[in-house]
């Protein structure tokens, strides 16, 4: 909504010419559209060229990204193939474990990596009062629910590698990570800028882990801690090795 009602026609050309990105077959040859609604509001949506081109990629990465997931399990020979538009046919003879072949393939595994929002309070925002440019997500053993930061500093996009390991204090199953040049530039500010706060690990919008920042941490590379056994820190790593897929 444009608060100065004579702007909006300015408004709307500026977002006509900077939203979306060219797509052939969509209207204006454009993925969005641009349209004046009443009380000088401003409409954008895509197109159904746009949504039809954005599903069938999704379904294209995902193939890519559940192979990968399979082929860290060892399957031998799986048949991975695409099934109408929205659908992924998975064929893995012999496989001895189904159930855990469903479990792996099934998760969006998206990784982000947010800021504890330390002023707010958690309680207040379950009852809807969540701070600008925070949200409220669903916790870990130690707190049933945290408030975040929306802005994430890194993702499981930047992460070279993930292994499960052993914490060498405590000797309790842990998930190692690496990240790559600009997940590592992130982190190591982030840590520095932020000592004493605490960061949250976020897995598919649930807090898995809010440790508190004791230090800086360059060099690229921490663990994540959590409830885990040694096959759930394995199939963990599995996940953010293989990367999430686009959609749930």
């Amino acid at each position: 909504r444009i608060t100065d009602p004579a702007q909006v026609e300015a408004a709307a050309k500026v977002l006509r010419e900077e939203v979306g990105t060219p797509l052939d077959g969509a209207v204006g040859g454009r993925d969005a559209t641009v349209s004046l609604l009443p009380d000088q509001r401003i409409r954008i949506a895509f197109v159904s060229a746009a949504m039809e081109s954005q599903a069938a990629k999704a379904v294209d990465q995902s193939i890519e990204v559940i192979r990968r997931r399979i082929d860290e399990l060892g399957t031998k020979e799986p048949d991975i193939r695409k099934q109408g538009t929205g659908r992924i046919y998975i064929a893995a003879p012999g496989e001895s474990d189904p159930q855990k072949l469903r479990d792996i393939i099934g998760k969006t595994a998206k990784l982000t990596f947010h800021m504890v929002d330390e002023n707010a309070d958690p309680v207040e925002a379950q009852q809807g009062r969540v701070p600008p440019g925070s949200m409220l997500v669903p916790g870990d053993d130690f707190a049933p629910y945290y408030v975040i930061r929306r802005r994430t500093f890194t993702t499981g996009e930047q992460l070279i590698d993930a292994q499960g390991t052993f914490d060498q204090q405590s000797a309790r199953p842990v998930v190692s990570l690496r990240f790559n040049a600009k997940g590592a530039k992130a982190f190591g500010e982030t840590t520095t800028n932020n000592v004493g706060k605490r960061f949250a690990i976020v897995l598919d919008n649930k807090v898995i882990s809010a440790p508190t920042i004791n230090g800086p941490i360059p060099g690229g590379s921490g663990i994540i801690t959590g409830s885990f056994t040694v096959e759930t820190a394995n199939d963990l790593a599995i996940l953010l090795r293989a990367g999430a897929l686009p959609a749930p």
